[in-house]
């Protein structure tokens, strides 16, 4: 008799991704997991990310949160970016020195900033209306042994 074993009919013990691979770089990481293929699993006691696939769920196009920033008005802003979103999230903030800080607080990894969950961005410090650095933020899972 053949076996039920499915993604609907998941069973104690059954591994839930037929492939899982590793990578060590944030840009690899980022690369996978903008093509929609791949769950992000976590990151390795050896600092490697782990991701399964195929992906278990749909991946269904966001509706943009809020309209676009307006360069006139949103001089100073932090722009976050998903590997599967197409408009950016933005907070914006009234003086450089606030939205610097901000920006760099958030690279460094404090979780009292624009990104408190975990994932991966793109972000961006615009100030003056013009974009000033990039970098690439990751917010790791917790660790898998």
């Amino acid at each position: 008799m053949a076996s039920q074993r499915s993604h609907a009919h998941t069973q104690l013990g059954q591994q839930l991704y037929p492939v899982l691979e590793q990578c060590r770089k944030p840009e690899v990481l980022w690369a996978k997991l903008a093509t929609g293929r791949y769950d992000w699993l976590g990151v390795r006691r050896n600092g490697k990310y782990v991701l399964g696939r195929p992906r278990l769920s749909a991946v269904v196009p966001e509706e943009p949160a809020a309209p676009p920033p307006d360069d006139a008005r949103d001089l100073h802003r932090i722009e976050c970016l998903g590997p599967l979103q197409r408009t950016p999230r933005w907070e914006s903030y009234t003086a450089v020195d606030e939205a610097s800080d901000t920006f760099r607080r958030m690279v460094a990894g404090d979780p009292i900033t624009p990104l408190q969950s975990s994932g991966i961005w793109r972000a961006r410090l615009v100030l003056d209306g013009r974009s000033v650095e990039e970098r690439l933020v990751v917010r790791p899972l917790p660790r898998l042994n």
